[in-house]
Parts: C-alpha cells; structure tokens; sequence
C-alpha cells in the first residue's frame, strides 16, 4: 500500500519545527550517557537527528606536517597544524609537536588529528587538502605504500575515513596551505 500525502508548506514549516525540538531533546539525552557509547554510535546518531543544515554541508580540511634535520639530514623534531573550515570561515584548527618523526610521517599524523578532530565534532562530509603529493596519492590508492611505519599511518588514516558519510582528498601547492603550514610550524616550537 503506498500512502500519498499532501503537505501544504506552513504544515511542513510546523513539522520541522516539532521535529527540531524532539531531535534537540533526544541529543541532550545522549550527551548525558556519551560516555557509555562509542564515540562512531554518537557521532551517527547524532547526524541522523539533526536538521542542521550545517551536518550536511561539506567542510574543510587543511593539513601539514613539518620536520627539523641536524646536519647529516636525521629528523629531530616534527610538528603537525591544521585548519576546519565550513566556507571561508576557520571553525577549529590545532598545532602540535610530534617528536622525532620523518616529514611524511609528519604529514600523516596531522592528516589523522584533523580527521579525528573532525570525527569528534560531528563532521561527516569533508573535502581535505594537504600539500604532500605522497601522502595524497598514496591515500587516493595511486601510489603503493611501502614503508611498515608508513603503512600503518595509511591504514589508521582509512580506518578514521571509514567514518566519514563522504569525503576526498586532494593535493594543494604549499602557497594554498598558509594556514596549516604555519600551524604545523608552531608545532615544532610547542
């Protein structure tokens, strides 16, 4: 049996608007127990009961890691920065230092905080941009990864994409990465 309604626009305005108040009742109940649910189940219930137009606009996403060498080109020191942005609007962005770790291991740990900082805040459609042609193609699958520590960075990042309703990354000269190049510069101050 299919059932045909006709919704005049003030009946769908009023609908919205009851929906909106159950939805922010329900988020407040779960936001009491958030402890006891994982962070995957929160996260996707919480997208399904806001009407948020915000939930489903595309964010993003801007990472870079950088790294100090001694002398003889030995990493001493890295640092990770990133921005989220919905529009031109900056809404978090982090810095920090990772210790001794290579320029592309740098690169892959801030792509995984951005995400997981995306993930956190209920982000689930995010557009990425990083300026490591490396670290991007390997992600896209053009690029084997052939390293065991590279790999495991590669697979934890495609865990935390798994989570995501949708999302890409793409490659951006470093001159259209300002932003999360100084970030990731702080980090190795910190």
């Amino acid at each position: 049996m299919i059932l045909v309604l006709e919704i005049t626009g003030l009946e769908l305005h009023l609908f919205t608007k009851v929906m909106d108040a159950k939805n922010k009742k329900i988020l407040k109940i779960l936001d009491k127990y958030k402890s006891s649910i994982s962070s995957t189940d929160l996260s996707i219930l919480k997208s399904l009961l806001s009407n948020d137009l915000e939930v489903n606009e595309e964010f993003s996403l801007f990472t870079d890691g950088s790294c100090e060498f001694d002398e003889e080109y030995n990493p001493i020191n890295a640092g990770v920065g990133g921005v989220i942005k919905l529009k031109d609007k900056t809404l978090l962005s982090f810095s920090e230092n990772v210790g001794i770790k290579t320029n592309n291991e740098a690169e892959y740990l801030a792509l995984i905080k951005g995400i997981d900082l995306c993930i956190k805040n209920n982000i689930s459609n995010v557009s990425i941009f990083a300026d490591s042609e490396l670290v991007v193609k390997q992600i896209n699958g053009e690029y084997k990864v052939k390293n065991e520590r590279m790999a495991v960075l590669h697979k934890k990042t495609h865990d935390l994409l798994k989570k995501f309703n949708s999302w890409d990354i793409n490659h951006v000269l470093r001159e259209n990465n300002t932003e999360a190049d100084d970030l990731s510069k702080q980090g190795l101050c910190k």
